[in-house]
């Protein structure tokens, strides 16, 4: 991995939902992909917060757009996965295809 430090739970699965975008997106739309992927609701602040977390550490990138002339409302923040984002997640998924490797003849596992 490229950082010694290794993301937690809520990270790892806003990255992954970050990956799984081809282009930016918003934070609505994570939301909403990792309540469909997992069953579990965290709050919308909580993906937020997680994800200026994720761009503090350079594994993720935002932009804001200003709002419509004339429409009013707030600006938009557009999120996306960094190179070295993909690269922790690339790290994280070889330690766990090790680990599982390891762990797929334990007989509670079906081995």
């Amino acid at each position: 991995m490229v950082r010694s430090e290794t993301p937690g739970h809520l990270e790892q699965v806003v990255l992954l939902a970050l990956a799984g975008f081809a282009d930016e997106t918003r934070t609505r739309d994570v939301y909403e992909a990792l309540v469909e992927a997992t069953g579990h609701d965290a709050s919308v602040a909580a993906i937020h917060i997680t994800l200026s977390r994720l761009e503090e550490k350079g594994w993720a990138a935002s932009r804001t757009d200003a709002p419509a002339a004339g429409v009013g409302g707030r600006p938009r923040r557009w999120y996306r996965l960094t190179s070295e984002g993909a690269e922790v997640l690339a790290g994280l998924r070889r330690q766990m295809d090790r680990l599982w490797k390891d762990a797929a003849s334990h007989p509670l596992l079906g081995g």
